[in-house]
């Protein structure tokens, strides 16, 4: 069995609101409240849920891109929240992030070179600048970009060739770990598949291991090895990719499964609509935060939270239905 490279417990990131003259806090927005799993080396997790679960924000706090408020997390054996500035520079060399959009998340003053080559010059990976462009032509070439496009501003690119070059920029100084932030929901559905199949590719040839954060099922589907289903901060079911979508538990992961849709007009599905909007992170629901929307809900389910635990060979859920 591979080992954990990456171990999260108990992470908690609550946002103050603020109101009133003195600006003072009175209330939290629970974006993501004490959720824990692991990835192993090599693999793809996939970490879906509606927008506003706190899908982004969780792959942020384990980066550091926002602190924690609480939890730890544990990558290749050091808790990444007891690091002082120099140690997490050092760290995130083997931790990167692809940004969901691809039009933000390159400078515009910048040309691609000088894009891909940054990460080069900050972790002082190359001698001189005739090694620096070496090593970004070779990047390039590996996300099917070839040398041309160097010394091009990023408005001369399209989405998805914007997107290559955030992979780019990534892969630049060889991470162990690759947080991709929904990195194919802001491009063409065409493009979608081949920026996927690149990181596929990637992961084959660097050894990198994923955490793939979507709300698109059947992009998860395709890339991930196991799946984490999240709501309203919380992750309500963990299991691997194929036991999920042939036996799902929890009546969340139902609905959104019912959504995908078929190809073949003769597989008629049964559509689960849940009804309602997702309940405010900043006063969720007591309870199981999914029972005012649960077709299925009963008796325990407003006042009893749900224990997250295992049903099976790695098949985690949250769901008091499950211990009926």
């Amino acid at each position: 069995m591979a080992e954990n490279l990456l171990e999260v417990k108990n992470l908690k990131k609550y946002f103050p609101v603020k109101a009133g003259v003195f600006k003072r806090t009175v209330a939290h927005v629970k974006a993501v409240d004490d959720i824990s799993f692991a990835v192993e080396e090599g693999e793809t997790l996939g970490l879906v849920g509606e927008s506003g679960c706190g899908k982004s924000t969780t792959g942020r706090t384990i980066l550091r891109l926002l602190e924690a408020t609480e939890g730890k997390v544990i990558f290749d054996g050091k808790n990444v929240m007891d690091l002082d500035k120099k140690e997490m520079r050092a760290i995130r060399r083997d931790m990167q992030i692809i940004f969901q959009d691809p039009y933000a998340s390159l400078n515009p003053r910048m040309t691609v070179a000088d894009i891909v080559g940054e990460p080069l010059d900050i972790h002082n990976l190359a001698k001189n600048k005739q090694e620096r462009n070496e090593k970004v032509k070779e990047i390039l070439e590996n996300v099917g970009l070839g040398e041309e496009y160097m010394n091009r501003y990023p408005h001369e690119f399209s989405g998805g060739q914007r997107q290559r070059i955030g992979v780019a920029r990534a892969l630049a100084v060889d991470p162990k770990l690759i947080i991709a932030d929904e990195p194919v929901s802001a491009l063409d559905v065409s493009v979608q598949a081949q920026v996927v199949n690149l990181l596929q590719d990637l992961q084959k040839e660097y050894g990198l291991t994923y955490l793939f954060i979507a709300h698109d099922l059947s992009v998860v589907k395709h890339i991930s090895d196991r799946v984490a289903v999240m709501y309203l901060g919380k992750i309500v079911e963990l299991t691997d990719k194929k036991e999920l979508f042939k036996n799902p538990m929890h009546p969340y992961t139902q609905s959104l499964l019912s959504a995908i849709p078929e190809a073949d007009p003769k597989k008629k599905k049964d559509r689960i609509v849940l009804e309602g909007d997702v309940p405010s992170p900043v006063d969720p629901p007591s309870g199981c935060r999914f029972h005012p929307r649960c077709p299925k809900a009963f008796e325990p389910c407003p006042v009893k939270e749900p224990e997250f635990k295992e049903y099976g060979d790695g098949h985690f859920a949250a769901c008091h239905l499950l211990d009926k």
